[in-house]
């Protein structure tokens, strides 16, 4: 009688971890997959500035990019680094610019937004 009511009770316990597992795994997977924003940007590449066309930034490779303002007429590299929530762009303009950015990526939405003050300037990927 005593080790049928153990077995029980390990056959209850083994089937709540079961259930639990279960619902741990439907979770993970349905949640997708998560991307780095680092490697999200390099994977969309082009970002083109809401309402200016013209402006674009590519983010070729982690830490590696340029970026137009002009269509392309003239393109300047430039090196760039995620530090918390700050995206850091140095740009070899006419000389070098040294610029941080509070920065907000929805990879569900794809919209890059950068903040600098009271400026906020808004991405969308490039087709």
């Amino acid at each position: 009688m005593n080790k049928k009511r153990i077995s029980i009770i390990v056959l209850i316990i083994g089937l709540i971890a079961l259930v639990a597992g279960a619902v741990f795994l439907i979770v993970r997977l349905s949640a997708g997959p998560s991307v780095a924003d680092g490697e999200y940007l390099v994977n969309v590449g082009k970002w083109a500035e809401e309402g200016e066309p013209s402006v674009v930034w590519t983010f070729a490779e982690v830490g590696k990019g340029t970026l137009t303002t002009n269509n392309h007429l003239n393109d300047y590299d430039f090196a760039w680094a995620i530090d918390g929530d700050k995206l850091l762009i140095e740009t070899e303009w006419l000389y070098t610019l040294n610029d941080a950015y509070e920065y907000q990526l929805d990879q569900g939405a794809n919209t890059l937004t950068l903040k600098d003050g009271d400026k906020k300037i808004v991405f969308l990927p490039l087709e």
